[in-house]
């Protein structure tokens, strides 16, 4: 079963990780491609704002930031 720190840290971690694959600078060898899915994934992924908001309305299911 996943924990609510689990839940939350994945959530975190991959927010990063799609950040870092944006960034010619971070990872200077992903294609083109990859930067622009990771890009439009980002616009539709959870803000930390979110994140800390679903911890509050479901603390069983997200941990606090």
């Amino acid at each position: 079963m996943t924990k609510p720190t689990d839940r939350t840290r994945a959530l975190v971690q991959t927010k990063q990780f799609l950040r870092e694959l944006t960034d010619k600078t971070d990872m200077p060898r992903v294609p083109q491609t990859v930067r622009d899915i990771a890009r439009r994934l980002m616009q539709h992924y959870p803000t930390y704002a979110d994140i800390a908001l679903a911890h509050e309305v479901m603390p069983e299911r997200y941990a606090a930031l």
